[in-house]
């Protein structure tokens, strides 16, 4: 027993059952009828929305026994093959596996011989935003300068990622995704041609689901079907999903218009014991804040739409945080713990009411810099000075030789100042680098000068020198020393 699954059973034959793409059927049905057929063509748009589809429509067009037409017969051999893939002049290449230019050059090899069985050779490249730049480079010859008969269709969900000098060499259509009313009536008529009874609730649900993508609301209601053990209905679909029931989430977003902080927590965690997913049931509330704030501005109702616009922007975040988590959870109770700082926010028109009443003391560039200044002072007046730590600061700062320099130098603390002992060198040293030095100690800095203690160290710092050239000389060593 072969069961065909949906997604394949009732895939478009021929552009009439394509549905969501109007602008890009008319456009190619007339370039048929008009002899204006490209060589070359880019599908571009999200998965599951009729690329690769549209895509063998357009090879049996080309390729129906009955002739060139907009409408293929689907009851030749050439339109049947075409329909199981096994039509010799229809090559389908998934270029997320075929991705290197060595693929790209046994395809052009090929363009050179004549079709097979039809009248065209027509080549779909999916995923075609993988193929590597070498690749793009080998098929960019092929388009520039195309041999005939030979069509090529490029089908991708990342068009960013085609490079410009492909692009200027195809016709780019921009597939958009159908929206819930055309989902909702594709499924009704795969339903009554299945004779399977259905909820018009829960195919609104799986629809939505499916977020635009045909393939995938075909696929989703195969699998209601199945769950629901041959019917639909608004409690099998809230089952397979995760979907939260209508009763709870109501609840919930009168919770938060009280901001009943104790139940909307409640909520979360007997969510969480109960294995909901607390991802689909957040996403539940987001749409609904969503709903209620358009319905506000719709009808001119702002009342707490400040407050909304604060909630959705905590609860996004959180959603987008929780995703990537392994514990939602607590990302969600925080989200709502947050949530009992609203009240305490004040619009924008009223703050200036308040400020230009008098109700809020605004204090001008000066006052605040003065502020700031006697801040500082206090901080630094709080602040147990450490000799230690300032001598390392100052050094790390000032470089290398300073900071031995400073380890050297004796220094005293007095009333109102610091006397930095040094001989002539040293004091040299410290001086040059006394701005950045300064700026660590809390007092002036005074430098006195020892000069006999340098001429001291100055013939000492000669006589050691010529030692350790005679030593050098003679490969001797002292034996005694004597200070002066």
């Amino acid at each position: 027993m072969s069961y065909e699954a949906f997604s394949r059973k009732y895939r478009p034959k021929d552009f009439s059952q394509v549905i969501g793409q109007e602008p890009i059927v008319q456009t190619l049905k007339n370039a048929i009828d008009l002899d204006r057929v490209s060589h070359a063509y880019i599908f571009a748009g999200s998965r599951g929305i009729g690329k690769t589809t549209i895509s063998r429509i357009l090879a049996k067009c080309l390729n129906c026994e009955k002739g060139i037409t907009s409408e293929p017969c689907n009851k030749c051999e050439n339109c049947l093959e075409i329909e199981k893939g096994s039509f010799p002049d229809l090559y389908e290449i998934d270029a997320a596996s075929n991705r290197g230019i060595d693929d790209i050059r046994n395809l052009r090899d090929n363009i050179g011989y004549a079709p097979i069985k039809g009248r065209y050779k027509v080549y779909i490249i999916d995923e075609a935003h993988m193929l590597t730049r070498e690749a793009f480079n080998a098929l960019l010859k092929t388009l520039e300068e195309p041999p005939p008969r030979n069509i090529f269709i490029l089908a991708t969900t990342e068009l960013h990622k085609i490079p410009d000098t492909i692009k200027s060499r195809c016709q780019t259509f921009l597939f958009k995704q159908p929206n819930v009313s055309q989902i909702l009536k594709l499924m009704k008529e795969i339903l009554e041609k299945e004779n399977v009874p259905y909820e018009e609730e829960a195919l609104k649900i799986l629809a939505e689901e499916s977020e635009g993508g045909v393939r995938d609301s075909a696929s989703l209601l195969d699998q209601a079907v199945t769950f629901g053990e041959g019917k639909i209905t608004v409690e099998s679909v809230e089952k397979m999903l995760g979907i939260v029931p209508k009763s709870i989430v109501s609840d919930f977003m009168k919770n938060l218009e009280q901001k009943n902080i104790q139940e909307l927590l409640k909520t979360i965690i007997t969510l969480d014991k109960e294995g909901s997913d607390l991802n689909i049931f957040w996403k539940q509330v987001l749409n609904n804040i969503h709903n209620q704030l358009v319905e506000k501005v719709l009808s001119r109702k702002e009342e707490n739409i400040e407050d909304l616009i604060y909630i959705q922007s905590i609860f996004e975040k959180a959603y987008s945080e929780a995703k990537a988590s392994f514990n939602p959870k607590n990302i969600y109770t925080l989200a709502v713990l947050k949530l009992q700082y609203v009240k305490d926010l004040k619009p924008l028109s009223e703050v200036i009411k308040m400020i230009k009443s008098g109700n809020i003391q605004t204090a001008s560039p000066e006052q605040s810099k003065t502020k700031q200044t006697e801040k500082k002072t206090e901080t630094k007046k709080e602040e147990t000075f450490d000799l230690s730590k300032a001598i390392l600061k100052a050094g790390k700062e000032a470089g290398g030789i300073v900071a031995s320099t400073l380890k050297k130098v004796k220094i005293e603390e007095k009333e109102d100042k610091f006397i930095f002992n040094a001989d002539e060198t040293l004091a040299h040293v410290i001086n040059g680098k006394l701005n950045i030095i300064q700026k660590y100690f809390p007092k002036p800095i005074e430098i006195k000068t020892t000069t006999q203690k340098m001429e001291k160290k100055s013939k000492t710092k000669k006589r050691d020198e010529a030692v350790d050239k005679i030593l050098d000389l003679f490969q001797g060593k002292i034996i005694s020393y004597k200070e002066e």
